[in-house]
């Protein structure tokens, strides 16, 4: 087994198991967790002896709540290149799951949003217990995603409702829409998840990994991978263009604390 102190790497059989391991920050990514979350994932896809990886995280209250908004409190990157290259390294990391050879799974309870809910959809199924609840909130912080995954796995609408409102989807809305696969109960949801990889994992690997890759080309062929490279321009230039407001955001986080931040930001907004 393979650690840092904020992901686990597991082994079960033919099945690699990365696991998020925040449980205190609601599993929220912070700076080590997403540059070496992708390592993680490549270390799976590399071993020969794996067929199929699970993506999951500890604890029962989320899969992720997204960024860490209290590591994220600090002086705004404002100069275009390194704003580009800090869009860069968020892209390429949820971009290991869909490059990965091999089926991934995202085992999802709680909250998913934001960047989870990016890990999430990239991974090829997605197994959620009733009470996962999916969102995209980026909006009521003058942000957008900076992976736009959404159209490619949601009807139109249903994606607009998801972006435009910042509302939360529940896994059962997200099955009926065909993205989470199967909803069970908190308390099966590792059983169920292992199940179905272990089912994947007993197909002929050789034969898996060139399926995943003429499913994925297809989507490429299509325009998704240039189109998530706009998303990350469009991302950059709203993020040097909210510099100065996320400054005063920040200024207000630290002298009166989060929610008061928050009563700015919406009347600011407004």
């Amino acid at each position: 087994m393979s650690q840092t102190d904020v992901l686990l790497y597991e082994k079960t059989g033919k099945i690699g198991r990365v696991i998020i391991n925040r449980p205190k920050a609601r599993n929220a990514f912070n700076q080590e967790l997403v540059e070496n979350l992708g390592e993680f994932i490549k270390l799976a896809d590399q071993d020969p002896d794996t067929n199929v990886i699970v993506i999951s995280a500890v604890g029962d209250k989320a899969f992720s709540a997204g960024f860490d908004i209290k590591e994220s409190i600090g002086e705004p990157i404002v100069d275009v290149i390194p704003r580009r290259e800090n869009t860069a390294m968020e892209l390429n990391t949820w971009r290991e799951v869909w490059k990965c050879k091999k089926p991934v799974i995202a085992s999802v309870q709680g909250f998913c949003i934001g960047g989870g809910l990016h890990l999430a959809f990239m991974c090829d199924l997605i197994i959620a217990s009733e009470d996962a609840r999916f969102g995209e909130p980026e909006v009521a912080f003058s942000y957008v995603p900076d992976i736009l995954i959404e159209p490619w796995k949601l009807p139109m609408n249903k994606a607009r409702q998801l972006l435009y409102l910042g509302e939360y989807l529940t896994a059962e809305e997200l099955r009926e829409c065909g993205v989470v696969n199967k909803v069970v109960p908190f308390e099966k949801l590792e059983e169920e998840t292992m199940k179905i990889a272990g089912r994947l994992a007993e197909m002929p690997s050789d034969t898996m990994m060139m399926l995943k890759y003429q499913v994925n080309k297809t989507y490429e062929i299509q325009g998704m991978v240039n189109a998530m490279d706009f998303a990350a321009e469009i991302f950059s230039l709203c993020r040097i263009n909210q510099a100065q407001t996320q400054k005063e955001f920040n200024e207000i986080v630290n002298s009166q604390g989060l929610k008061a931040a928050l009563d700015w930001k919406n009347n600011h907004n407004s």
